[in-house]
């Protein structure tokens, strides 16, 4: 449609700017974003999976210990010799040094597992929630002014900010218009429209 067409029909003219947005940025955004969170959420659950390993098998090796221990004692209890006594007593020791040092061990894995997951969760949160804030725009006025540049470049018009103007392609012609001279914003306003 030609220019003339489009401002007589002013539905076919918005229709036309419609058309021109593009939304596949923040598509892609907002699928990075959840690639990003899926992956996270994929490391915490292997950190608690590994640590949830590690202390099973503390818990095994108590166990396992405290088997043996109960056996010895039996066995010294059942054994009437002072011989046999003193060795079973002896084993008796060792394997309780051996239960106590594995039971601290549990202990402080649990707490420093505790930990991990706490702070995993933190973490989780915090990344999620940085996550989402980059994938919505802040306020009204961020997401109106988004909207006024897609307009503007659907429309040929680039916004020079850092050197305050504002660049019109028109059938490969670059026409530079100068935001902060003196003349008024109704003029450059109405230059601007002209020219699309």
């Amino acid at each position: 449609m030609s220019r003339d067409q489009l401002l007589e029909n002013p539905i076919d003219l918005i229709r036309e700017t419609r058309s021109n947005f593009s939304i596949l940025n923040d598509s892609e955004s907002l699928a990075n974003v959840q690639k990003n969170f899926e992956e996270l959420q994929r490391i915490v659950q292997e950190k608690v999976d590994r640590k949830d390993g590690e202390v099973k098998q503390l818990d095994s090796a108590v166990r396992k210990t405290e088997n043996r221990l109960e056996m010895l004692r039996r066995t010294r209890d059942d054994s009437g010799t002072a011989e046999d006594g003193n060795s079973s007593s002896e084993d008796a020791e060792k394997l309780f040094q051996e239960l106590e040092l594995l039971e601290h061990r549990l202990v402080t894995l649990r707490k420093q597992v505790d930990l991990d997951i706490k702070e995993l969760a933190q973490e989780s949160r915090e990344k999620s929630e940085e996550l989402v804030q980059e994938a919505q725009p802040v306020d009204r006025d961020h997401k109106t002014n988004i909207l006024k540049i897609q307009v503007y470049r659907s429309l040929g018009v680039v916004l020079d900010l850092s050197n305050k103007n504002a660049l019109l392609n028109k059938a490969g012609t670059l026409d530079v218009v100068p935001l902060d001279d003196p003349v008024s914003d109704h003029y450059k306003t109405k230059y601007l429209w002209d020219s699309i």
